[in-house]
């Protein structure tokens, strides 16, 4: 099955690109049960679904190995697992699944991670998280090493479990492999949960650390910068991004910027936070927000990351003004705000291209960004050129294909090559 859509902007002349090698791309669906395997054409800006693989369930966030060749994936299907899958050369082969393991409560995000001795798969959703292993045979999953409590051990039985509790319960989790630490947003708790990753690459709790604001911001996901210092946060239910200083057991509120225009300030409540990434080399930080109906849309926010992992420029508030934080700076804008062409739904994901040919911390000027919509099932490929952001390729999954296909809304999507 091919669907070729490319963009309104194929025919416009385009930058140089980063590359002209045709790159793959895994991308899951929240209303349906399907995977779908896309490829993007950089020298004709074209964007194709090339075939979609039945998964276990709606709703799959994804993860890679190191090297690409694994993913793994969560699902709101009942009852709640996790499944790997072999990447075949590159997605060129397409993927086929490993396995499956089952989980105690419907997980949200997952990551894999080398902290340890051995490589594990992270999980966290509601009222629990896990730790597996990873097979040595096969590269699914192994043995459940630890499961993560977000409840007191006798309120588990009685818990939610299911999609409903990702409101309210954890929602995320990242690894900061140079401290060798965890962090797990939880909405509920307006919180952010801090770990020591153990030498067996269990989790061991620090602190359980409140989020800037006035109690009611919900964070939603994070990821640390490069070198391990700061932690990027975005908040669903204010649509800001916080930064802090990470601390041995502790996190120290740096910044607070906006994800939506001050236009839209008064209607803040009308958009949910969403996903946070950072460029391949550190120099930008990319966050989004979500309309909470159809007749509000998202926006993709992109900040320059400074040597000191704080977000954009500033300026010095008149003598004796202080900001809201307190701070004797006021901070600046985002490089650009891009509108997205709809509410995102329950998307609005983003992942950064992680190809870059030059050398490793060289600051590229240019980047390519995944963007997930649920609402009518799109994916785009954003371009950032070091001033604004632009689409330059998009595909409308389930478009044209099987009746059981029709009406998936993208969830989140993957480079793999």
């Amino acid at each position: 099955m091919t669907a070729v859509c490319p963009s309104p902007l194929a025919n416009q002349s385009l930058l140089q690109p980063i590359s002209s090698t045709v790159h793959y791309i895994l991308s899951g669906t929240f209303n349906t049960l399907f995977l779908y395997l896309l490829a993007f054409n950089p020298s004709t800006a074209e964007l194709t679904v090339e075939r979609s693989y039945r998964a276990e369930g709606p709703h799959q966030f994804l993860a890679l190995n190191e090297q690409r060749t694994k993913a793994y994936a969560t699902t709101w299907g009942a009852p709640a697992r996790l499944s790997a899958w072999d990447v075949l050369d590159g997605g060129r082969g397409g993927i086929e699944k490993i396995n499956t393991v089952p989980i105690t409560a419907t997980s949200s995000y997952i990551q894999y991670s080398t902290l340890g001795d051995l490589p594990r798969i992270y999980s966290a959703g509601g009222p629990t998280g896990e730790v597996h292993d990873v097979d040595p045979l096969t590269g699914g999953f192994g043995n459940k090493l630890q499961e993560l409590l977000y409840v007191e051990k006798h309120e588990l039985e009685k818990a939610d479990k299911t999609r409903v509790a990702l409101r309210y319960g954890s929602h995320g989790i990242d690894l900061n492999p140079p401290r060798r630490q965890a962090f797990v947003p939880h909405l509920g708790h307006n919180s952010i949960f801090m770990y020591n990753v153990l030498d067996d690459g269990t989790l061991d709790l620090i602190a359980d650390c409140p989020s800037f604001g006035d109690g009611h911001d919900g964070p939603r996901h994070v990821v640390p910068s490069p070198d391990g210092s700061v932690l990027y946060a975005v908040t669903e239910h204010t649509s800001f991004v916080d930064v802090y200083s990470i601390q041995d057991s502790s996190l120290s509120h740096l910044q607070r910027l906006s994800v939506i225009p001050p236009s839209a300030s008064s209607t803040r409540l009308s958009y949910r936070g969403d996903t946070l990434r950072l460029s391949q080399s550190g120099s930008y930080l990319y966050a989004t927000t979500r309309g909470m109906t159809k007749a509000t849309k998202g926006f993709v926010a992109v900040w320059s990351v400074n040597a000191d992992g704080t977000l954009g420029s500033a300026e010095l508030l008149e003598e004796g003004e202080l900001a809201r934080d307190g701070s004797k700076t006021q901070d600046h804008a985002p490089l650009d705000r891009f509108e997205t062409k709809t509410s995102g739904g329950k998307a609005n994901a983003v992942e950064t291209f992680p190809f870059h040919t030059s050398a490793k911390g060289v600051k590229e000027q240019r980047d390519w960004v995944l963007l997930t919509d649920d609402e009518d099932g799109w994916v785009w490929v954003l371009e950032w050129d070091g001033r604004k952001i632009k689409e330059i390729a998009g595909v409308r999954l389930g478009e044209g294909a099987s009746e059981e296909e029709k009406g998936t809304g993208a969830s989140h999507a993957v480079w793999l090559s």
